[in-house]
């Protein structure tokens, strides 16, 4: 196997160069998703993970704000991002935050509530 590291410009440019894929994550949303795959990757045992746009692009979803994610899984009840509980999103899935929730009250959900995340698809 030939394993190749990619730095946070090159991950990024993975997915906006690929035609099928460039819309599925924003600029933000992507340093966000490297971030959280270089933490993923350090709790391994082989701290490896394979750049594989597609399944990333399965595995994860970027919504512009919390109405959207709503709207998209209207058959859960849930009503909060944060708060650990079952009518919470953090309660069934990874939560990943762009750079724009810096300095933000997650457990305020009126001051978060427009502000895009990225979930792992449940």
């Amino acid at each position: 196997m030939i394993v190749q590291t990619v730095n946070e410009h090159q991950f990024i440019d993975a997915f906006k160069t690929w035609d099928t894929y460039k819309n599925n994550f924003s600029y933000e949303g992507l340093k966000a998703l490297y971030e959280h795959l270089e933490e993923v990757s350090e709790c391994m045992d082989n701290e490896t993970i394979e750049l594989d746009v597609v399944a990333i692009c399965c595995d994860y979803t970027e919504f512009e704000n919390f109405k959207e994610f709503q709207e998209q899984y209207s058959n859960l009840y849930i009503k909060h991002i944060f708060g650990g509980s079952k009518d919470c999103l953090d309660y069934w899935t990874s939560i990943i935050l762009p750079e724009c929730w810096g300095g933000k009250n997650s457990n305020n959900t009126e001051e978060v509530k427009h502000l895009p995340f990225i979930i792992r698809n449940l």
